[in-house]
């Protein structure tokens, strides 16, 4: 018996210096890992606005590798020290050649036409290195939303032999190294220019990265003052087989009209779109029927499958209302039309408001005709008029008006010619003034 536990003693020692040393145990020995920092050389990578994608990626892996540093337990390796170029499987051979436990390629982001915005990260579609690559990628995609990116998602892509598209995925993968592509942000759209046009944003970035992994592999820094052991991690399953990429355009995209002020232009449109395989990331709308669409919108939040926003139509425009939403993917689909009355322009707008001052100067003039005729009319009928005045049991005398005035006048002076030629007859027949007479003697 003792014999058989010498042997199987030796036979267990000797498994183990065979084989000991390929299986990763973190908690005994320093996690390896490399930082690949894209392009170099002659290889520019992307250029806008001045930035070039091989210094930029240079100077966040300097950061994250200085950053890494401060934690125990790790090993840090970059693929290029300098400006050089270096094929996507040397890289990969590089990062085997260290015993690396994963690699990291860092990028920046341009799209065809400059519209997308926001950070990614591209991993394996196959076996563990997927898994692998799919969990450091969401947390990865975690600390890249917190600090304010928009989230676009972790991908796979796959070529037309159904192998990872990315060769620096693909040779890594055939070395059995997990690894990521990030794409922190996209160089040609002003909504993620603030992340890299300082060397402070960048640095930051570097940072992130860094606090990704130690996050990942549970590490702890007595410099920092951080403890990541026991840091949760998504876990997902190893795949069966590819994990292919959606490449269909969205489900459903439906759009109804609300509210139209014809007069500023605001349209209120609801969307209600989604995509069975994937998630919506963008939105752009138009008000001419597609021949000019709006930047992109961020659909949020990402689990909606419908949203409401107010859009504005030029004026002097009859709006065709359409949108389109965007997949995980960046696949397209648009939605019906709705066709609106027109929108009023300036011009209208002048004339419009001219007719109304001109109707309300119209229904005056109107007015004062109306009541210089009535002033009239009571000067010719005064009877009526006493009549009208005792019929409203109120007293009040009529109205005093120039005719009425002449009228008065005039009796008074007819008034006054009948007293003055009767005066004149009594005068001349003797007759008492009384109008009595004395009886004439026969």
């Amino acid at each position: 018996m003792k014999i058989i536990r010498k042997v199987m003693l030796a036979f267990l020692m000797g498994l183990f210096f065979l084989y000991g040393k390929s299986i990763p145990a973190h908690g005994a020995q320093p996690v390896v890992v490399a930082i690949d920092p894209g392009h170099g050389g002659e290889n520019l990578g992307a250029e806008c606005n001045g930035y070039t994608e091989k210094n930029l990626t240079m100077i966040v892996a300097l950061a994250m590798k200085e950053e890494l540093e401060k934690y125990e337990g790790i090993e840090v390796y970059l693929t290029r020290e300098g400006d050089k170029d270096m094929s996507l499987e040397e890289r990969a051979e590089f990062a085997a050649s260290k015993n690396a436990d994963f690699l990291f390629c860092l990028h920046f982001n341009m799209s065809a036409e400059h519209d997308l915005f926001g950070s990614e990260v591209w991993v394996s579609a196959f076996g563990e290195e997927h898994q692998e690559g799919y969990s450091f990628a969401s947390g990865e995609m975690e600390l890249l939303e917190e600090m304010g990116l928009y989230p676009r998602g972790i991908k796979t892509r796959l070529n037309d032999r159904g192998e990872d598209y990315y060769g620096i995925i693909r040779h890594s993968t055939a070395r059995g190294i997990p690894s990521a592509l990030i794409e922190h942000c996209h160089l040609d759209q002003e909504n993620d220019t603030s992340f890299y046009t300082s060397g402070e944003g960048l640095e930051r970035l570097g940072i992130l990265d860094a606090t990704a992994v130690a996050r990942y592999y549970g590490l702890k820094s007595e410099i920092l003052g951080v403890d990541y052991s026991g840091w949760p991690k998504v876990e997902i399953p190893v795949p069966a087989g590819a994990v292919k990429p959606d490449l269909t355009e969205p489900d459903v995209c439906m759009i109804d009209v609300g509210d139209v002020n014809t007069e500023t232009g605001d349209i209120e449109v609801s969307v209600y779109a989604s995509d069975y395989d994937s998630y919506l990331l963008y939105y752009s709308y138009s008000w001419d029927g597609g021949k000019n669409f709006s930047d992109l919108q961020k659909w949020e939040p990402r689990s909606a499958d419908n949203l409401t926003f107010t859009m504005k139509a030029p004026p002097g425009t009859m709006p065709e209302v359409v949108v389109k939403v965007y997949n995980k993917y960046d696949i397209k689909t648009e939605s019906n039309h709705v066709y609106l009355p027109s929108i009023a322009s300036e011009k209208e707008r002048e004339e419009e408001s001219g007719m109304e001052a001109a109707a309300g100067d119209t229904a005056e003039e109107d007015a004062a005709g109306e009541a210089v005729e009535a002033g009239i009319m009571k000067a010719k009928n005064p009877a009526d008029n006493g009549k009208e005045a005792g019929k409203s049991g109120k007293g009040e005398a009529p109205e005093v008006t120039f005719f009425y005035f002449l009228q008065v006048a005039f009796l008074c002076v007819a008034i006054l010619f009948v007293l003055l030629m009767l005066a004149g007859i009594l005068m001349r027949g003797h007759i008492p003034f009384w109008g009595c007479g004395s009886k004439k003697k026969r």
